[in-house]
C-alpha cells in the first residue's frame, strides 16, 4: 500500500454552489453559465463547468463571485486578493475532464496585488 503525500499548502473547504464566472475577452469581462463550484481555498479554487465550448483558456484571467462569508474567509487567511464587487479575480491554472466530454474540472489560482503593477489591477477593475 502506498502513502500520498497531499501537497496543497492551504486546507480547501468544499463549496458546491452555483458560481458567478466571468472571463477576461480582449478588454472585457464576459459571463461564463453552468458553473458550480467544487472547493475553494486562500489560494484558488475549483469549480465544473458543462460543455467544451465553455471551458476558459489556460492562463485566462477570470473573477469568480462568492457569497459574502466565502469571501471574508479567503480574506481573512489572504489580505492580498485583488476584490472587486464581491467576488476575486484569478488565473486559469488547470483544466482537467470530469464526466468524459460533458463537464470540465477548471482549478483557478486567484491573483494577488503583491505580483501585479497597479496599472495592471486597475485594468482589471475596469474591465
Amino acid at each position: 500500500m502506498t502513502d500520498t503525500v497531499d501537497k496543497r499548502e492551504f486546507l480547501r473547504i468544499d463549496h458546491g454552489a452555483l458560481l458567478n464566472l466571468k472571463v477576461l475577452k480582449g478588454e472585457k469581462l464576459r459571463m461564463k453559465e453552468n458553473t458550480v463550484g467544487r472547493n475553494i481555498s486562500a489560494c484558488g479554487l475549483l469549480f465544473r463547468i458543462n460543455g467544451e465550448d465553455s471551458i476558459p483558456a489556460l492562463s485566462s484571467v477570470v473573477w469568480v463571485e462568492l457569497d459574502a462569508k466565502m469571501l471574508n474567509i479567503c480574506l481573512e487567511i489572504e489580505k492580498d486578493l485583488i476584490v472587486h464587487n464581491g467576488g476575486i479575480f484569478g488565473r486559469v491554472v488547470r483544466i482537467a475532464e470530469g464526466d468524459p466530454g460533458q463537464t470540465y474540472d477548471i482549478g483557478v489560482c486567484f491573483l494577488r496585488r503583491k505580483n501585479m503593477k497597479e496599472e495592471d489591477v486597475q485594468a482589471l477593475i475596469r474591465a
